[in-house]
């Protein structure tokens, strides 16, 4: 399944190699630098997926997320990655949202198939409140 993509990752060469996966697997990408250059994108494009760094300039990845949430994008759900040592605390604030934890360093090749996983669960699961597992 094609999906369309939001990435807020600050680090440039991470967002690049991010990118060129997803794009690879066929999917239409979309590259934020920060968090509130990542809003805008979540906001034109209306994705089905937003993956986001936690520590990033403008606004970081939590509060991204939490208006993402508010604004009921991205549609099927957030990957965060995050190297940050704190990530119990991470997944207690986002308690309740459509977010996967991913710690880095990553695999991208574990990236995509995590992306595949989300676009691959159906509406029935969505609408029966099936969540995605933090951690």
């Amino acid at each position: 399944m094609m999906a369309v993509i939001v990435i807020a990752e600050d680090e440039i060469h991470i967002a690049r190699v991010v990118g060129l996966w997803l794009r690879r697997a066929g999917h239409e990408v979309h590259e934020g630098l920060n968090g509130r250059q990542a809003l805008e994108l979540v906001r034109k494009h209306q994705p089905d997926l937003l993956i986001t760094d936690v520590n990033m300039p403008a606004m970081d990845g939590i509060e991204l997320i939490m208006t993402c949430g508010e604004e009921k994008l991205p549609k099927l759900g957030t990957i965060v990655l995050t190297s940050r040592c704190d990530q119990a605390a991470i997944a207690r604030r986002l308690e309740g949202l459509e977010v996967l934890l991913h710690p880095k360093p990553f695999s991208p090749t574990k990236l995509t198939k995590e992306v595949e996983h989300l676009l691959s669960r159906t509406s029935e699961e969505l609408v029966n409140g099936e969540r995605l597992a933090l951690g």
